[in-house]
């Protein structure tokens, strides 16, 4: 059961009878929509360490930002209970946005130590999850030797089972769905060790998931804002310069539309562990500046069908507005015929699924556009590219666009146009062609004609951006009029 309690100058305090959790709200007084900071502090689990509470949520409110604070419940705490509160706390934040003129998909959440914790668990094991999390010298592992011992003990009493530390260690729960992360912590910190941070950042890195890691040589445990320590105080600004890229900060343009990427490996982000391997739509953002926010939800192995299967769609409806794109780039998986949850027929089930996308982002006053799969290195024996190097589905989805009368980017056709441009040995350094012990993330070599380079995503990118400057599509108009700088020639 969760409690209430407004703090404000400007409105008269109210509290509510204490159950397990309270949470204390700090409103801005303002008219205009605004995002939402849920602060939960440290303690171990044990107590609620007051300085990481109200102090922060204060420095949120100077920010442009609502805030409130969560008086957790501690001790003999209830697991399932205490993350059902802060599930209930951010339902409340989010369903209560026209009255209290908060922007419900700008809810952020931030925790320090066991907070950390806590945010960070409920983060990645939850399904309401907050739209972007920071982290404070996190307690992230259960797992020994980084574990710290008091915030285990007392969320998990002295005898937990190896199914329930690995089950409450962040780290082993970081999923694709994860929320983009800010963390800060000291490399000398004696209580919460560094690892924490490092293994979390690394499961977030193969996941793919944005993040931003600041370590500092040296500061004690628990600093909170810092004030003490000036050189540990930059994490302030740091966190502001991160919140300011998200569109959190007062200040930023409202009309800055959001450009979202729904598609497959080829245009994915790729982790740590996948590089030199590059989907082309890590390199979109060169060319919008800071006149578009392109937000690639493109991820491994999806189809049409399991990209909304996953929840990936619905995802991306809850961040989209109106006056937003949402690129849409299926396909090379559509055709996996071997497996039933990714195939899709396309003459009928791939054509639904596209109409699925267009109209969703139409009812939310955004333009959809659709892009034709990019081609796989295929050349034939005459040295021609095979022109179903993606079966049938880049001439379905151009059916597609006709009848429902969405712009599109024929990718494929341009991507084999350069292919054949370059030549079938030339064009091989576009993609990933390794030879043994090249590189440590493919010691065996790889040949892949498939999934992009680094110098080849660039190509692809400068191929999109191309597209979408030479359409005589309308609602691409105001996009063309987005785009910076000079687009060179992909041939050079």
């Amino acid at each position: 059961m969760l409690s209430f309690r407004v703090h404000s100058n400007h409105a008269e305090q109210t509290e509510l009878s204490l159950e397990t959790s309270l949470l204390t709200l700090y409103p801005l007084a303002t008219v205009q929509p605004r995002p939402f900071i849920l602060v939960l502090p440290g303690g171990g689990y044990q107590h609620i360490a007051k300085h990481e509470g109200a102090p922060v949520a204060k420095w949120l409110n100077n920010l442009g930002i609502h805030a409130g604070v969560l008086d957790y419940q501690v001790e003999n705490l209830s697991v399932t209970s205490l993350l059902n509160d802060v599930e209930e706390a951010l339902k409340w934040i989010r369903e209560a946005s026209k009255d209290w003129h908060v922007i419900s998909n700008k809810v952020g959440m931030i925790g320090f130590s066991a907070g950390g914790h806590l945010a960070s668990i409920y983060t990645t094991t939850r399904a309401e999850k907050p739209n972007l999390l920071l982290l404070g010298y996190p307690v992230i592992t259960f797992q020994e030797p980084y574990a710290h011992q008091g915030s285990r003990l007392h969320f998990l009493r002295d005898r937990p089972t190896q199914a329930e530390l690995h089950a409450y260690s962040s780290e082993s729960q970081v999923t694709s769905l994860t929320s983009p992360t800010f963390i800060w912590t000291t490399a000398n910190d004696a209580s919460v060790p560094v690892e924490n941070s490092l293994l979390f950042s690394s499961a977030l890195s193969k996941q793919g998931i944005p993040f931003e890691l600041h370590i500092f040589e040296e500061g004690r445990h628990g600093l909170g804002l810092a004030k003490e320590h000036p050189h540990c105080q930059q994490w302030l600004s740091l966190a502001e310069k991160w919140l300011s890229k998200h569109y959190y900060i007062q200040g930023e343009d409202p009309m800055t539309p959001t450009l979202f990427i729904a598609g497959d490996s080829t245009a994915a982000i790729k982790g740590a562990g996948e590089k030199p391997m590059t989907g082309w739509g890590e390199y979109l953002q060169s060319y919008f500046g800071t006149s578009v926010r392109i937000d690639n939800r493109a991820i491994n192995g999806r189809s049409t069908k399991s990209f909304i299967s996953d929840g990936r769609l619905n995802a991306i409806l809850k961040d989209f507005k109106a006056g937003d794109y949402l690129f849409i780039q299926f396909g090379h998986n559509d055709e996996k015929k071997e497996d039933p949850l990714r195939y899709t027929d396309p003459d009928t089930e791939y054509r639904h699924n596209l109409t699925q996308y267009i109209e969703a982002a139409r009812q939310l006053g955004g333009t959809p556009v659709l892009l034709t799969s990019v081609s796989r290195r295929r050349f034939n024996s005459d040295g021609e590219l095979n022109p179903l190097a993606v079966g049938a589905y880049p001439e379905a989805m151009k059916q597609v666009a006709e009848e429902t009368q969405t712009p599109l980017l024929d990718i494929f056709t341009a991507s084999q146009v350069l292919y054949h441009s370059l030549g079938e040995e030339e064009s091989r350094k576009l993609f990933m062609h390794l030879p043994e012990k090249a590189h440590p993330n493919y010691p065996n070599g790889v040949m892949d004609d498939t999934h992009f380079s680094d110098q080849g995503a660039q190509h692809i990118a400068r191929l999109v951006v191309q597209a979408i400057k030479q359409s005589t599509a309308l609602p691409l108009t105001d996009l063309q009029q987005l785009i910076q700088g000079v687009i060179t020639d992909v041939s050079n």
